[in-house]
């Protein structure tokens, strides 16, 4: 779930025109030091370069709410040639460089102290065709697929909140409710990228595929997504939903698997903490996608259960109301909470399907109402580990099951929960990241740990050094979103 903020600098607003390696600072008069060579001139752009503290600041905040980080300048870039000309000025510079889309990770991964390059400029979608679809990155999926709708097509893997863009999901991976199709960055094609070296690359499976497979799920370490082509499939026209309520996590995960290995179902996840609960009651929900000539029917998916099929809550819905159903539950928590405002220390990882169920319980059975916060709830989702294909996007290593879990603890406090709130559910997700680890797990790097260069390397074993090489290759001056800390020792030297 992300941000909604909305920059619209009013008139007036003076623009960057050069900079000052000396003070390493922006410089808004074009006579100030110009002349004399001192300061580097801004290249022509087709957009506008910003560092006025009113729009900066706007881009200082992630979804967490508790960092903040105020770039030096913001690029709303009017073309692909603007971020190519910019990130070329930074890299002679070594000014580090990051994109923001609309901020929905929780830990600084997007924020920077140079440049902030505003994705959300470079969005519309460009075509829709049979089998593809290519948009700009900053694009959301909500509008993607609304397009792709109206040609009787859809992704086939969608988060449950669209309102994000595709160079934000595809930076991560996308993880969707639906549990055969693999994440959203197995559902590319071919992606537009301008490296931290500023070439501007077309690459895909085929062309620049080293490239290719470290982009995606590459927390923006080798270049910018500037536009993207992602696979779509026919749309389903109906959704029909099941809700399950278990007392014991033993049964709900029992069930878990009946249904994954049956593969019947769409999308399947469970879900705990809901108001007034302290994660004693385990929800299980499944949606089964449907065209009206094949309807679902009730007491066949769910045969075999550890419940009875009436006990289940039935809901059925349009296919394109049911994917956008939690971008209207976000409209309302906006509403009634303030949810862009929220603290959100999350927590994510991923689990092996042997460990899973261990995991979860013995989490759930420690957590406290302050761990959930006021308008915070935990997920599951589980996941066919044969469908997520790209080596940048870390999986627990195989234990002879082809399925893995994705387990999140989505806290949320009011803005005024306290730094000391904070430090306690930062050392609360590294004991929980530990605890996981020790089982196998890995972490999934949209939220709230904080991480080592000796973790990153443990994170990505074996192809550390491939991508070690690829950073030196494609952002030699290393200035690519700094924030994870990824290769913060690889950057120092």
């Amino acid at each position: 779930m992300a941000s909604s903020d909305s920059i619209t600098p009013g008139a007036g607003i003076p623009a960057a025109v050069g900079f000052d390696p000396a003070t390493r600072s922006w410089v808004t008069t074009p006579d100030v030091g110009m002349a004399g060579g001192d300061v580097d001139a801004v290249p022509p752009l087709d957009g506008t370069l910003h560092v006025d503290e009113t729009t900066r600041r706007e881009y200082s905040r992630d979804a967490g709410r508790y960092l903040s980080r105020i770039p030096q300048a913001v690029l709303r870039p009017g073309s692909v040639a603007d971020v190519q000309a910019m990130l070329r000025f930074c890299q002679r510079l070594r000014i580090p460089v990051a994109t923001r889309g609309l901020a929905n990770t929780t830990h600084g991964q997007g924020l920077v102290g140079g440049l902030l390059v505003d994705g959300r400029s470079l969005a519309g979608v460009r075509s829709v065709e049979a089998d593809r679809a290519t948009a700009g990155a900053g694009t959301t999926w909500l509008e993607l697929n609304r397009a792709a709708h109206e040609h009787g097509r859809t992704a086939p893997a969608l988060t449950g909140y669209l309102g994000l863009t595709l160079g934000g999901t595809l930076s991560l991976g996308g993880i969707p409710p639906a549990f055969r199709t693999g994440a959203q960055v197995d559902s590319v094609l071919e992606l537009e990228v301008v490296t931290g070296a500023g070439e501007v690359l077309r690459c895909s499976a085929e062309h620049e595929p080293e490239l290719f497979d470290a982009v995606l799920a590459g927390l923006g370490q080798y270049g910018v997504i500037t536009e993207a082509t992602v696979r779509v499939v026919p749309t389903w026209q109906k959704v029909r939903g099941h809700e399950l309520s278990y007392t014991s996590a033993e049964s709900l995960f029992a069930d878990v698997r009946t249904l994954t290995r049956r593969g019947e179902a769409s999308e399947i996840y469970g879900e705990w903490w809901r108001p007034g609960e302290r994660g004693e009651v385990h929800h299980l929900s499944t949606f089964t996608f449907f065209n009206s000539d094949a309807p679902a029917d009730d007491t066949h998916l769910l045969r075999e259960l550890t419940r009875p099929s009436s006990d289940a809550q039935i809901t059925e819905n349009d296919y394109l109301p049911h994917v956008e159903r939690i971008d209207d539950a976000v409209e309302m928590l906006r509403a009634v909470m303030d949810w862009d405002n929220l603290v959100k220390p999350w927590f994510t990882v991923w689990l092996p399907e042997s460990q899973a169920q261990r995991y979860v319980t013995e989490v759930l059975a420690e957590l406290e109402p302050a761990d959930v916060g006021d308008g915070g709830f935990v997920l599951m989702y589980v996941h066919q580990r044969s469908a997520l294909t790209r080596p940048s996007l870390r999986l627990p290593d195989p234990d002879g099951s082809d399925w893995v879990y994705l387990f999140t603890l989505m806290t949320a406090c009011p803005a005024d929960a306290g730094a000391e709130y904070v430090a306690a559910m930062m050392r609360r997700n590294r004991r929980l990241f530990e605890h996981a680890r020790g089982l196998g797990g890995v972490r999934y790097p949209i939220e709230s740990v904080e991480f080592t260069q000796a973790d990153w390397e443990q994170h990505y074993g074996d192809r550390w050094p491939h991508l070690v090489e690829l950073k030196r290759r494609h952002d030699p001056a290393g200035i690519l979103t700094p924030g994870p800390g990824v290769f913060t020792e690889l950057a120092d030297r």
